[in-house]
């Protein structure tokens, strides 16, 4: 092929590693971000003070909104778990069912 970019053994392998890797810091950044929130300095009543409304005791809050995706994602028993063999999950499992939510416009089923 003479137009567009060339395709060589080179090209796939540094765009496999490349995905490897990022999906890899992916994960470990959300888990990073669940253990955060998770800390008790970063309690509902912190993210209140900042804006973020509500308590996760109420459905359909910003708090609720804000947690349950990150514990799909990068909870004990969620996606980063999984990835990291540390949990086996019992059935089929939506792990971004919550955080869809969180993604706008962007978020493509």
């Amino acid at each position: 092929m003479t137009v567009g970019y060339p395709v060589t053994s080179t090209d796939v392998n540094n765009r496999a590693g490349a995905l490897i890797v990022a999906l890899w810091n992916s994960l470990n950044d959300v888990r990073n971000f669940k253990l955060w929130l998770d800390d008790a300095a970063h309690g509902d009543s912190f993210l209140n003070g900042i804006g973020i409304t509500g308590t996760t005791g109420g459905a359909g809050t910003d708090v609720k909104l804000l947690r349950d995706p990150f514990a799909d994602l990068g909870g004990a028993s969620g996606l980063w778990a999984v990835a990291h063999g540390t949990f086996a999950p019992s059935g089929a499992s939506n792990y971004f069912a919550n955080a869809k939510l969180l993604s706008g416009i962007t978020y493509a089923a």
